[in-house]
């Protein structure tokens, strides 16, 4: 048996006021990989399209990262690591597989999800993502932000038209300017970052964060390092706060020797190990 990269944990939960869970996740502790989605879409279509960009992603991963799919991107693979070509082609993958079986059921139509995926390998995190689910890494008692929401929201506030209170009180902050499957080709944002030993790593769809602030999270993963206990308690305050959505979180950490981690970022930032 391969040994984990990576020790994760992750809970779901439907919130006070809706009856289905259209949210779903995945881990593969071996393979480095972690993946949340907030599915979107009637008739039980965002939980299809969730699962199944959960699934697809899980099973194109490891024959991927295996080396197991011709045309795959490789190690020789062009600029930026090889891994985050690789995890840009697998989301591809999945917006395929979303976006033709919307396309064969008139119920379907339309569905779409949103999608964070992490790759934990060699010192790194290599991320992918569409749509506003989000990946945090908690360091040293800092919680930061990696991903941007692809929310109308947020392009408003990029762009001066909102400001961050006016965009916290927006009633469009659910309008999505880009998902998963509800077009044949999909901009899949990606970009990979150094981890340390015990960088603590967040994936959640915005039932966590619509309903608790940052500065919350952080002092939830600061008072209980355990990371089932995190993940119940991030639930619980998702809940305890109106729980108006479903909520999903997974937390992880990297699994690794100290020499390999702090190896990799001291080669490139001059840290000393």
């Amino acid at each position: 048996m391969s040994r984990a990269l990576v020790s994760a944990v992750g809970r779901t939960d439907a919130g006070c006021v809706r009856e289905n869970n259209e949210d779903s996740f995945a881990i593969d502790s071996e393979l480095g990989l972690l993946v949340v989605a907030d599915g979107m879409g009637g008739h039980n279509s965002g939980e299809i399209a969730s699962r199944l960009a959960t699934e697809t992603i899980l099973d194109f991963g490891r024959k991927v990262l295996g080396g197991a799919v011709t045309g795959a991107p490789g190690s020789s693979a062009g600029a930026g690591s090889f891994r985050v070509r690789q995890m840009e082609y697998i989301v591809q993958m999945a917006n395929t597989v979303i976006f033709e079986k919307a396309q064969s059921s008139a119920q379907n139509r339309g569905m779409g999800t949103t999608i964070v995926a992490a790759l934990v390998h060699g010192g790194t995190v290599a991320v992918a993502h569409v749509g506003d689910s989000r990946l945090y890494v908690f360091r040293k008692g800092e919680l930061q932000l990696l991903t941007e929401d692809h929310s109308l929201v947020m392009e408003q506030l990029r762009r001066g038209l909102l400001n961050p209170e006016e965009a916290q009180r927006s009633e469009l902050q659910n309008v999505l300017i880009r998902a998963l499957g509800t077009e044949s080709r999909v901009v899949v944002d990606i970009q990979e970052h150094p981890l340390l030993a015990q960088d603590v790593l967040l994936l959640c769809t915005d039932g966590l964060t619509k309903m608790v602030a940052d500065e919350r999270i952080a002092r939830a993963l600061s008072e209980t390092p355990e990371l089932p206990a995190a993940c119940d308690r991030l639930v619980d305050m998702a809940r305890e706060a109106g729980g108006a959505d479903n909520v999903t979180v997974i937390a992880g950490r990297p699994v690794a020797s100290k020499r390999g981690l702090q190896g990799w970022f001291s080669r490139f930032f001059s840290v000393e190990s």
